[in-house]
């Protein structure tokens, strides 16, 4: 017989994981942070980890797309809003991101902390990538717009 899942809790748990992957990344780095570093910040087992997530990639890919989700939420009504000129919406947009970099500061020093080590370039990498697939098609629309 198939096994029912309850979304919610499915959600909720995976979210737990990332939770403990993200703060294994800024205090160790994702290269220094193990499978098994991951098990016990979660308190899970390797077989409940593998009813999550694939591999440890699958962690860091899904880290980077909450993150994109995160930052692109509060963007897109800017984006979308017909009553707001080229340059409002240019104005809003780096006012959003410059809020959102304050509300998250801690974050930002504790990750600034491992971010520029080789343990992270791949991080590094898979974020900067992630954020100019994220906000160029963005920007692009402001400036068609204006």
């Amino acid at each position: 017989m198939a096994r029912t899942v309850n979304k919610e809790e499915y959600a909720a748990k995976r979210n737990e994981i990332l939770d403990a992957a993200q703060r294994l990344v800024y205090t160790k780095g994702y290269e220094r942070m193990t499978l098994q570093d991951i098990l016990a910040a979660a308190q899970i087992s390797s077989g409940a980890f593998y009813h999550y997530f694939d591999s440890k990639p699958a962690v860091l890919e899904a880290f980077i797309e909450r993150m994109r989700r995160e930052v692109e939420q509060p963007l897109l009504p800017i984006i979308r809003d017909p009553g707001l000129s080229a340059i409002d919406k240019l104005q809003r947009f780096f006012d959003t991101l410059d809020r959102l970099r304050i509300a998250h500061k801690a974050d930002v020093v504790s990750l600034g902390r491992v971010w520029y080590t080789d343990d992270n370039a791949i991080v590094r990498q898979k974020v900067d990538a992630a954020v100019l697939d994220q906000r160029a098609p963005l920007l692009t629309a402001i400036v068609r717009q204006g």
